[in-house]
């Protein structure tokens, strides 16, 4: 296991009623003028619009509104948030919403202390964005698990006439709290919610799948949280209302990549899926997580057949995950990706590609798309050629 520095700045309010903590905890940060941000409505029809504002009242804080945040947040949002803050003279941000509204806000939070245009923000080759000095504080109301972007210090955000997904990446963007009460999430559409989950089994799955380092804590820890995820999807499909399937589902939202803890002591920060994900959320306006359940079993055969000495590590989800009684590992772990292909169906996910409404025209530049910043992956490399083969596969 490698040398890490394992840090959460964080604080999360979870349970039933915790949006009484607001307005307080804004002021205890230093905030007396907020920017409210939140996306399409949703928040005023389930009335959460209303709880929040009145903890803002109650609590003496003025608020300014930047309104209908898209899904997949285009950087015109993030400009505009910026340019509301500023001048309304306003020093804290509190994003209401999943997660493209913390994502957009995350870009406010950087942008508004950086001089230049926030696309100097984005991800460079250091990995992270090295002009990123300061941020304004910002806080989150979670209303749909799955992004993990409450616990953690990332953003993606739509960038120019392409809708190339830039990664904004950086500690001082992390959430000075964030409030998670799952009775929130009970009015998150099916489709959605269920997207959520994929979401979140793919952060963990690709945390999981690096070469091997020794790190059994953070595996096995990710190995619970993933079953954890399996067992409890199904209960939300026949009650949206089951609080504890949505407080589980919401906390391994949050605890998938809170201070990226599931990579800790392992080589590299690769997000294969993710970077195939975004060209089709580019593309076709996907929703995220179903992108991901789409390519998911494709890239694990893909990884097997041209990385073969790191089968054991699929073998090994396949066992302790999916609970695949197999002794040979090659059977073990084909039998894990048909399993895992059998959730996704039950979960309601897609088949194929070709299902989802994607053309087997666009595939080539896709592949081509999600590797022009360089090669994707960390079990095997994958260049243009590899994420064709993957993509079609998937189709």
């Amino acid at each position: 296991m490698t040398n890490f520095v394992f840090s959460i700045p964080t604080t999360a309010y979870f349970g039933k009623g915790q949006i009484k903590v607001l307005g307080e905890t804004i002021k205890s940060h230093g905030g007396s003028k907020v920017l409210l941000a939140y996306g399409g409505g949703s928040i005023k029809q389930n009335g959460i619009y209303e709880e929040t504002v009145e903890q803002l009242d109650q609590a003496g804080l003025g608020y300014v509104e930047l309104s209908d945040i898209q899904p997949n947040p285009r950087v015109e949002s993030v400009e505009e948030g910026i340019e509301l803050y500023r001048k309304n003279g306003c020093d804290f941000i509190l994003a209401v919403g999943g997660g493209s509204t913390l994502d957009a806000c995350k870009a406010i939070a950087a942008g508004v202390k950086y001089a230049g245009p926030v696309n100097d923000l984005f991800v460079d080759e250091s990995g992270i964005s090295s002009k990123i000095s300061a941020a304004a504080p910002l806080a989150t109301i979670l209303t749909m698990a799955g992004t993990g972007s409450e616990l953690d210090m990332g953003a993606v955000i739509t960038v120019g006439e392409d809708h190339k997904k830039k990664v904004l990446l950086h500690p001082l963007v992390n959430p000075r709290f964030s409030i998670l009460d799952p009775e929130y999430t009970y009015t998150v559409p099916e489709h959605h919610s269920m997207a959520g989950v994929a979401d979140i089994l793919c952060h963990l799955m690709e945390q999981y799948f690096t070469p091997e380092t020794g790190a059994d804590v953070q595996d096995r820890m990710n190995e619970g949280v993933m079953k954890a995820v399996l067992d409890n999807a199904p209960k939300l499909l026949d009650n949206p209302r089951d609080y504890n399937a949505r407080a589980n589902i919401m906390w391994a939202s949050s605890m998938a990549l809170a201070g990226f803890q599931f990579l800790l002591g392992k080589p590299g920060f690769a997000f294969p899926l993710h970077g195939m994900g975004h060209e089709l959320s580019s593309k076709y306006d996907m929703t995220h997580g179903v992108t991901l359940a789409l390519l998911t079993p494709a890239w694990m055969r893909h990884t097997m057949q041209t990385a073969p000495h790191h089968l054991p590590v699929f073998a090994r989800f396949a066992r302790n995950v999916m609970e695949i009684r197999e002794q040979d590992d090659l059977k073990a772990a084909e039998a894990g990706i048909k399993a895992l292909e059998a959730f996704y169906a039950s979960i309601k996910m897609p088949a194929n590609l070709r299902e989802a409404g994607v053309k087997q025209a666009d595939l080539e530049a896709m592949a081509e798309k999600a590797v022009e910043n360089g090669k994707l992956g960390i079990l095997s490399l994958l260049g243009k050629d590899e994420v064709l083969q993957i993509m079609r596969a998937a189709f």
